[in-house]
């Protein structure tokens, strides 16, 4: 299937499987998919493989900004809190350090623009109240969280320390026809990202 949805998009065309009110969102989820499967192959079999052209740009971008991907969808737990979710894409850029990349595959709307209420712009709620209801805010929220979730994991991270991985990070990934854009996680959203857990719960 992949193959031929390939030979439908490789040119830079929509072409007809995305057709429909819908046909960004079921194209941003066939590259999703696709990305997983690649993810978890040898970069070796990766560069042999056959990919959409969002996948392709998705691999371009991690490779300059020297992220390598080492998993995908890899699922991340707080028993406690009852949360789960999963890392899109586990890249690893240099010896020590490990990127939690959120992917956002085809969407090209605004990013920047606030949601707006009465003509004035809305503010997200709970510790988030500072910041403008956009969908860049609302994706780093899920950023937020996600690597939050990851870093609770006391035993991942002893594992990761004593492979001499001192550093998680996280980016968030934006690609589509126009091109690729990545926003490393903010410090100001690490800082929230325990309160957002607490309010999620």
């Amino acid at each position: 299937w992949s193959r031929g949805v390939h030979e439908l998009v490789s040119d830079g065309r929509k072409g007809p499987a995305w057709t429909g009110p819908d046909g960004g969102q079921r194209r941003g989820r066939a590259v999703d998919a696709q990305v997983t499967r690649l993810c978890k192959m040898s970069e070796a079999a990766r560069k042999s493989a056959s990919m959409m052209r969002m996948t392709r740009m998705t691999f371009a971008a991690l490779a300059h900004h020297a992220l390598v991907p080492v998993d995908a969808q890899r699922v991340v737990v707080d028993g406690q809190r009852r949360l789960a979710t999963a890392v899109d894409i586990v890249c690893q850029r240099g010896t020590d350090e490990l990127v939690l990349v959120e992917l956002k595959a085809g969407y090209a709307g605004s990013r920047t623009a606030a949601a707006l209420w009465g003509g004035r712009p809305c503010f997200m709620k709970g510790p988030l109240s500072k910041a403008k209801d956009t969908v860049l805010h609302r994706h780093l929220a899920q950023l937020a969280a996600t690597t939050a979730l990851f870093r609770s994991e006391t035993g991942t991270m002893q594992a990761l320390e004593r492979k001499q991985v001192t550093t998680v990070s996280a980016a968030l990934l934006y690609v589509n026809e126009q091109g690729s854009e990545l926003h490393a996680l903010p410090d100001w959203w690490a800082r929230k990202s325990t309160k957002l857990l607490d309010a999620i719960t």
